[in-house]
């Protein structure tokens, strides 16, 4: 205020008004108001780094596994203190935990709720400071409510995620310090030591000494023995309006001569009363309420978006399927044709290279195990262009002279006859068995459906990948090995795919994905950083090849707040999606010549959780692209414009956190969820056509699916494959609405799955560090041969091939991104 000047000014920020009311109500404990108030105004009492930020959000919004995740690089910092930190956040989750154990009655599955509990009570005993915090945890496994302990009488979600930053905060406060900007004249302040009640005093003491001075001057003599005395009105009621605020009493102190403020003022005190506000108890199903709606600065409640209604049919639309009329269902034969002979249009040749990989052995074995590879971390020259190209063994079945049929099971017991075949003693050992050699690598012009398919090898021996040899070494940060050839056992003269180039980081690599014309690729993070690479030249590729470095062209360090779980490039290759766990998906336009982004980027927050998945679907109606984004939160499949970057549509089904999307025939999609369905959508109808929950084991007495982690549609869109957390992958007939076949090429959770260009060969990643190819060539209700061709020394997370040539690229938790390719023979 400048009192010298004619009209003095006060200067007020009501986002100072908003701390103020934020460390009153957070100082009296009433979180669940304090998280409301920070939603709808997006203000935060705290002087805090975005690193910090991004911390409390996650906290907040009680995603524990990615709090975790994100302070991992602090425990390489020996001052940090590790041990408490996951033991406060471990206690939180345990607790919220038995909550909604407690409450089994009001939700329908805990059978995940109950596990989880005791797994993390397990990890708590390792962590407690002491046996008897520990026993007191146990405690409260055993009480019918959580409420029935007096400790936790009036709990509630939102106040004890709020304690729980607060008592994290001081174990990163150093470590993630917070910078004041240059530019910023005005620092960012914090409310602190009860502010707004020291205001509120000194308020009502204002207007009670113009009241005062006022009576006081009316008062007559002024030699009156008795003034009036200080009377303070009521904190509520108030004739006055705001602006009626004056200076009235300043003025009057203006005109008191000067030589009056030289006698020293007697100091008295008031005394204040405080009366506490009794707090009624909260009675809820904290399950429904805890804490759905995670705070999301600057948005409120929502953005605003129109839907229609999904439909939810037992068959597929024909809209979606528009060759559905007239397909042969009622034979079985005629089933297993159309199942055999999947995308039998092309007329490439492929190099034996590939089929090669799958020969037995002299034992019959379809399985090669990696072995060890020795230490890659030199760089080697650059190599020039390699064009793998793929046979074509499947023949089209009107250029087949007709042969006598095969005794065939009855129609609609095919499955059961593959179900008796795959668990028969003979084949017990051997899953994933495969055909002989020659129905491999010999071109044939038997129909696919004709060959002979064994269910275990002649000799009694079967082959296997559910134990391959752990490969191991270093390559960076992690380590990477390959399939290769196995001293002494008859296969010196297979080839192996090589990991022609490697990229590190600091973190787990989460995604990597090629760029339409196949000569970039980008990299995803958890270190947030996105990079995009150039493709190598690999005709002169050879078995003694050494791994380097990959060529990085653009590099985005904090691209996100938190960390990259996925990207994609659009069909024209011109834009490029991420989301993150930071609840964001961030569109860029790229170009490819300059390998730069151009123009403004746009950041969509309509979801309220990590963003699990994205996908392009290219809008041929207008010739525009169309971003398709599904993750946790409200689990809720978000459609975006990319002209306007405006969501416009909202597609609502799922029940748990959607993890997978794919999309083909510039319609059409799939999500893969947390739910155990698969969905199928298509936007003409603006709503879900088909649901699935694939039975990942079929032959079980209680048939239980399994969380889908990923999903895969062939080019054709006829096969559809899905990965699920119990190591599974189903095939599946989209347009005979059916599942062909499980298998399991992994031990761990299947979390990748794609099919080759010309979906001749299907490559899965999983969490037993491996990537396998599995052929698809020949009768896929039979036993499908598999091989490891790729291994990584921690989690592999994604894989993904090249546009147009036989090679792909991997993602790991080892924190490496590897470029595998196959060499010529």
């Amino acid at each position: 205020m400048s009192v010298g000047s004619s009209v003095p000014r006060l200067h007020l920020r009501e986002d100072d008004v908003v701390r103020l009311v934020l460390e009153f109500i957070c100082s009296r404990q009433f979180h669940i108001s304090q998280l409301s108030l920070e939603r709808e105004t997006g203000v935060i009492n705290g002087i805090y780094s975005d690193d910090v930020l991004f911390l409390r959000q996650l906290i907040l919004d009680g995603q524990w596994d990615d709090v975790t995740e994100f302070i991992q690089p602090l425990e390489a910092i020996a001052t940090f203190d590790a041990h408490t930190f996951h033991y406060l956040i471990l206690r939180q989750k345990y607790i919220e935990l038995l909550c909604i154990k407690s409450e089994a009655g009001l939700i329908a599955n805990v059978d995940a709720a109950v596990e989880e509990v005791v797994k993390v009570l397990s990890d708590l005993e390792k962590l407690c400071p002491s046996r008897e915090v520990y026993n007191h945890l146990c405690l409260l496994l055993t009480l019918p409510k959580l409420i029935d302990h007096a400790d936790y009488h009036d709990w509630n979600p939102s106040s004890a995620r709020v304690r729980c930053f607060q008592d994290i905060y001081p174990l990163v406060e150093k470590f993630l310090p917070y910078e004041k900007p240059a530019k910023d004249r005005h620092a960012l302040q914090e409310a602190t030591n009860d502010r707004l009640i020291h205001l509120l005093i000194k308020g009502l003491l204002y207007e009670s000494c113009v009241e005062f001075c006022q009576r006081r001057a009316l008062s007559g003599s002024v030699k009156e023995r008795s003034p009036p005395q200080l009377r303070f009105g009521s904190l509520l009621s108030s004739s006055k309006k705001f602006h009626d605020s004056d200076l009235s009493l300043l003025s009057w102190l203006q005109s008191i001569p000067a030589q009056t403020f030289a006698h020293p003022f007697e100091q008295r005190t008031l005394d204040v009363d405080v009366e506490r506000l009794d707090k009624p108890s909260l009675e809820t199903s904290w399950t429904e309420h805890m804490l759905v709606t995670p705070i999301k600065p600057k948005l409120f409640p929502y953005s605003a978006m129109p839907f229609g209604r999904p439909r939810s049919v037992d068959l597929m639309s024909r809209s979606l399927n528009p060759s559905l009329d007239g397909l042969p269902f009622g034979s079985g034969t005629m089933w297993r044709s159309s199942l055999a002979s999947f995308h039998l249009t092309g007329k490439k040749s492929m190099t034996t290279s590939v089929d090669r990989l799958f020969e037995s052995d002299e034992k019959g074995s379809k399985t090669v195990q990696p072995p060890s590879v020795s230490t890659v971390n030199e760089l080697a020259k650059e190599h020039s262009p390699f064009n793998e190209t793929e046979d074509n063994k499947r023949v089209i079945a009107s250029d087949i002279p007709e042969k006598p049929p095969r005794a065939e099971p009855a129609s609609g017991d095919l499955l059961r006859e593959f179900q008796r075949l795959k668990h028969s003693p003979s084949a017990s050992a051997n899953k994933l068995a495969a055909p002989p050699p020659q129905a491999l690598s010999d071109p044939t012009n038997e129909p696919a459906e004709d060959k002979p398919q064994l269910p275990a090898n002649q000799n009694g021996s079967a082959a296997s990948t559910s134990g391959p040899t752990s490969g191991s070494g270093s390559l960076g940060s992690g380590s990477v090995s390959a399939s290769t050839a196995m001293p002494g056992s008859g296969l010196s003269g297979k080839p192996r795919f090589i990991a022609v180039t490697s990229l590190d980081d600091v973190q787990a690599v989460r995604c990597a994905e090629f760029h339409p014309s196949g000569r970039l690729y980008a990299v995803g993070s958890n270190s947030k950083t996105l990079r995009i690479c150039s493709y190598p030249k690999l005709s002169d590729l050879r078995d003694d090849h050494t791994t380097c470095q990959s060529t990085v062209l653009f590099k985005r360090t904090k691209h996100h707040k938190g960390s990259i779980y996925c990207l994609a490039w659009s069909p024209a290759g011109d834009l490029i999606a991420t989301g993150s766990n930071d609840k964001t998906v961030k569109l860029m336009r790229f170009n490819a010549d300059t390998c730069n982004m151009e123009g403004q980027e746009i950041e969509l927050a309509m979801h309220d959780g990590t963003v699990r998945d994205v996908c392009f679907i290219e809008d041929m109606s207008n010739k525009s692209s169309l971003l398709v984004s599904g993750g946790a939160g409200d689990c809720k499949i978000y459609v975006t414009d990319c002209v306007t970057g405006t969501p416009f549509q909202a597609l609502t089904g799922h029940s748990g956190h959607v993890l997978s999307l794919y999309t083909w025939g510039g319609a059409m999609f799939i999500s893969g969820s947390q739910d155990k369905t698969v969905r199928m959508w298509d936007l003409r109808t603006r709503g879900c056509v088909n649901m699935i929950t694939p039975l990942t084991t079929p032959s079980s007495p209680v048939n239980k699916g399994s969380p889908v982690a990923s999903v895969a549609v062939d080019p054709s869109g006829r096969l559809m494959v899905s990965g699920h957390e119990d190591a599974s992958c189903i095939l599946y007939d989209i347009r005979g609405n059916r599942t062909i076949q499980s298998f399991k090429p992994h031990s761990a959770d299947v979390r990748s799955v794609r099919f080759s260009p010309s979906a001749y060969y299907l490559l899965t990643g999983g969490y037993d560090n491996k990537l396998v190819l599995t052929d698809l060539q020949g009768d896929l209700t039979m036993s499908l041969p598999s091989i490891v061709v790729a291994q990584h020394q921690d989690k592999v997370i994604s894989g993904r091939w090249h546009p147009n040539e036989f090679s792909f690229i991997s993602s790991s938790a080892d924190k490496t991104s590897a470029l595998w390719a196959l060499p010529p023979l």
